[in-house]
């Protein structure tokens, strides 16, 4: 437990520059390579964060391993989840910020997954996880883009479910889509109460990082 709270403290803590850099980066890359390009900053102020968000982030990471160690007991695989949960907390600081899921992280806990599943056994169903997670929702968003026009998840969605299926196999994806769905409506309902995404959609990084967890704590649909 020791170790949890104070490893996962001090990797959130060393991750916190990164919030506000990648996004950074993401902005010149595209102002640079894009004529038409329509600024997600208005200015570089928008990504500073304040000091009661570093500390929930950090309190709140630490807290998640800790959980995560007291549910799945001392391991290398908890140990490993903890990165990837880790890894989720990042991407979600981003994106509720910035409707953002850089692919710099995003496929960086892909390729993690799918290598550290290699190394433990046959990741095999980790690959087919992977290439599952994408297409199955992929499917339904042209089915729906087809007869409506729009599209009910962007293409970091897309690899974000690759991410989930990459650790956790098919057969886990079914509970993971189920969590991401009901997490979505919770979180729509709540920024209609409160009347806060205006013109802004819902971000997702919460939904999916909330189906991750579900996933790491073994619960399944089937």
């Amino acid at each position: 437990m020791a170790y949890a709270l104070g490893g996962g403290a001090l990797a959130a803590f060393a991750l916190l520059p990164w919030i506000r850099r990648i996004p950074l980066d993401m902005h010149r890359a595209w102002a640079s390579e894009h004529q038409n390009y329509q600024p997600f900053l208005r200015d570089t102020s928008e990504l500073d964060i304040s000091k009661a968000s570093k500390f929930a982030i950090v309190v709140g990471a630490a807290l998640a391993c800790v959980g995560l160690a007291f549910a799945r007991g001392a391991s290398l695989d908890t140990a490993m989840l903890c990165v990837l949960l880790l890894g989720w907390i990042l991407l979600t600081a981003i994106n509720v910020r910035h409707e953002l899921l850089p692919d710099r992280i995003v496929l960086a806990l892909l390729w993690l997954g799918l290598l550290y599943r290699a190394s433990t056994g046959s990741a095999s169903d980790n690959v087919l996880g992977a290439v599952s997670g994408y297409l199955a929702p992929w499917l339904v968003t042209v089915a729906v883009r087809s007869n409506t026009g729009r599209d009910i998840v962007g293409y970091g969605d897309l690899k974000a479910f690759a991410v989930a299926g990459a650790w956790f196999g098919w057969a886990a994806l079914p509970t993971i889509y189920a969590a991401f769905v009901v997490a979505s409506l919770l979180m729509a309902i709540v920024f209609a109460l409160r009347g806060a995404h205006h013109k802004r959609s819902v971000p997702t990084g919460p939904a999916h990082m909330l189906a991750a967890v579900v996933a790491m704590l073994g619960y399944r649909l089937f």
